[in-house]
């Protein structure tokens, strides 16, 4: 399975900017506007593309490089609330499929029962109050970083 690498994140007037390559692929990097981004964006605002980056790292990319773009979630990610805000959703996922029977458990994944489709929903809700709750660090890292260019 490959993930998808980021070194750059860019919003300009027509969207949102990806430059970006995969894990699995030796081209370079390249530069292009996702749509999907680019529509949470203009919908929700800096909030919602925080959120969505978040889910994007939690689930099948990495940050690469050092461009400045990507301090803000490298930040959220890697700041001890960051960590104890995945610990502890982490384990109430965790709790909860462990509370399942054997036989719902096997069936998450194929053919899921009642109390598997329940975890599923859960764990989908769980997830995104997840990244919602680390996507927030990103403005604790931008109040930080105003606050040392103003005393400059």
């Amino acid at each position: 399975m490959s993930t998808e690498l980021i070194n750059r994140i860019t919003v300009k007037k027509d969207g949102v900017y990806l430059s970006t390559h995969s894990s699995n692929d030796d081209s370079p990097f390249h530069s292009w506007r996702c749509g999907s981004l680019s529509d949470i964006y203009a919908a929700e605002g800096q909030k919602g593309l925080d959120r969505e980056i978040m889910c994007m790292l939690y689930e099948y990319a990495q940050l690469r490089g050092s461009h400045k773009s990507l301090d803000r979630y490298r930040y959220a990610v890697n700041s001890p609330k960051g960590r104890a805000i995945y610990d502890r959703y982490t384990e109430q996922i965790n709790e909860r499929y462990e509370s399942m029977d054997k036989a719902d458990q096997d069936s998450v994944w194929y053919k899921p029962t009642e109390k598997a489709k329940e975890y599923r929903q859960f764990e989908r809700e769980m997830r995104l109050k997840m990244y919602s709750e680390i996507a927030e660090r990103c403005e604790e890292y931008d109040r930080k970083h105003q606050n040392r260019d103003l005393e400059r």
